[in-house]
């Protein structure tokens, strides 16, 4: 994986209204699942959704982009038919792109991935990531485990699993860019 410069942050729309984004992934094609988590971010006022990967169908990416969300995210190692999901992505005009993605939230410097191996390797290259402060948020998924946490001053955010299929909980969290903390819903 090549290192990601500050150089290639996207600028995003400012929300000045806005504080809190929702942050998911590991969907993997549980609509009941997903239709909760949609639910639930659009009555707190969610406008902004970052998803760390395996979405898996296109189904599923139109099911998002159906309720008016802001989307970013990134292919997970799941995702199948990654064309027509950068197409379904790319007509609703949100971003969908391989992983490491670095953009720019509200002021802050976000890397959005997926992950790398197994959960160690994954929880590794996140703290490593987060250590090197090129980033205020480091967000991924694969792992499928919630993990919250603060490496220096950078906020790591794996949000679980919106699916349930391998924890039993169905999560995701909301970042708070104001605070720069970051709040686990299970729904």
């Amino acid at each position: 994986m090549a290192p990601v410069e500050s150089t290639h942050f996207k600028r995003s729309l400012k929300w000045s209204d806005v504080a809190k984004i929702g942050v998911m992934a590991d969907t993997h094609d549980n609509l009941a699942a997903l239709d909760k988590a949609l639910r639930e971010l659009e009555r707190r006022g969610v406008k902004r959704v970052l998803h760390a990967g395996d979405i898996i169908a296109p189904f599923t990416l139109r099911r998002i982009l159906a309720r008016g969300f802001e989307f970013t995210g990134v292919f997970g190692n799941n995702d199948g038919e990654l064309l027509v999901l950068a197409r379904v992505a790319r007509e609703a005009g949100a971003t969908l792109a391989p992983p490491p993605l670095a953009i720019e939230v509200e002021g802050l410097k976000v890397l959005l991935l997926h992950g790398a191996g197994g959960a160690p390797e994954t929880k590794s290259l996140t703290t490593a990531l987060a250590k090197s402060g090129e980033y205020d948020v480091v967000i991924y998924g694969h792992t499928h485990e919630v993990d919250v946490r603060r490496v220096g001053q950078t906020l790591i955010i794996n949000p679980g699993e919106v699916c349930g299929y391998l924890t039993g909980r169905s999560t995701l969290a909301l970042l708070d860019t104001e605070r720069l903390e970051a709040e686990l819903l299970e729904v």
